[in-house]
């Protein structure tokens, strides 16, 4: 089902970011969906982590939108990195606990 209008205008402000964007409540999975009408075969650009429509999802929206691709991509990595390290140091502990 299309959302055209909710509480705070969280629609209209995507609609302001790039009129593109159009919202979408999927009540199959009681979730929102974020799409876009000129992308290419599927519209489908984001699921809303969220249980309502707020100022999140503008930020998410903002964070995800193609031009930021190469940095999103990069802090990405970075955390994947960051979550390897600990995982290696915490294997290495338990390691040195068992000896």
């Amino acid at each position: 089902m299309r959302v055209e209008h909710d509480l705070f205008g969280i629609v209209d402000r995507l609609r302001a970011i790039d009129d593109g964007y159009f919202v979408v409540y999927d009540k199959n999975r009681s979730t929102f969906e974020v799409h876009h009408s000129r992308q290419r075969g599927d519209t489908f650009a984001l699921s809303v982590p969220y249980p309502s429509l707020d100022e999140r999802t503008v930020r998410l929206v903002r964070r995800t939108r193609a031009e930021n691709a190469k940095r999103l991509f990069e802090e990405m990595e970075r955390e994947n990195r960051k979550l390897e390290k600990r995982r290696i140091k915490e294997a290495a502990e338990k390691v040195s606990e068992t000896l």
